[in-house]
């Protein structure tokens, strides 16, 4: 397993001069699905992939509920979802209110495992890729 990379162009401003950068970036290898894990999963379990499925479903729901109920859900081995809000500040006490909210959002930390499982990753050039810059 690699994660594959291709170099590209960025076009950026300093001090309003434009300048040009060549940046990394990652290459997405496509859309692993809830039906490709269930797959996976009914090889390593003696479930059925709609019970899989199901299942999968349901721990989504879960996870919703209890984020939306101002809870953190601690996954072992994938990490915790917690609810978060985006605020302006205000200088004073009586000016905050729930006008201050910008935008209610979901922070994701991964667990340690899967910290520790990117940081061993390999990466790999993937030089088939044709950029519009490079």
């Amino acid at each position: 397993m690699a994660l594959h990379y291709y170099r590209t162009k960025k076009i950026l401003w300093v001090k309003g001069e434009k300048k040009t950068q060549y940046i990394v970036k990652h290459r997405v290898q496509g859309t692993y699905t809830e039906e490709d894990i269930a797959e996976k999963l009914t090889k390593s379990l003696s479930m059925e992939a709609p019970e899989v499925l199901l299942l999968m479903d349901e721990l989504a729901d879960q996870i919703t509920s209890a984020v939306l109920n101002g809870q953190s859900v601690k996954v072992d081995g994938l990490g915790t979802f917690s609810p978060s809000l985006k605020t302006k500040s205000n200088e004073n006490l009586e000016d905050v209110t729930t006008d201050s909210i910008q935008k209610v959002k979901i922070n994701f930390r991964p667990d340690v495992k899967l910290k520790r499982a990117m940081d061993d990753t390999k990466l790999e050039y993937y030089s088939q890729i044709k950029t519009q810059y490079v």
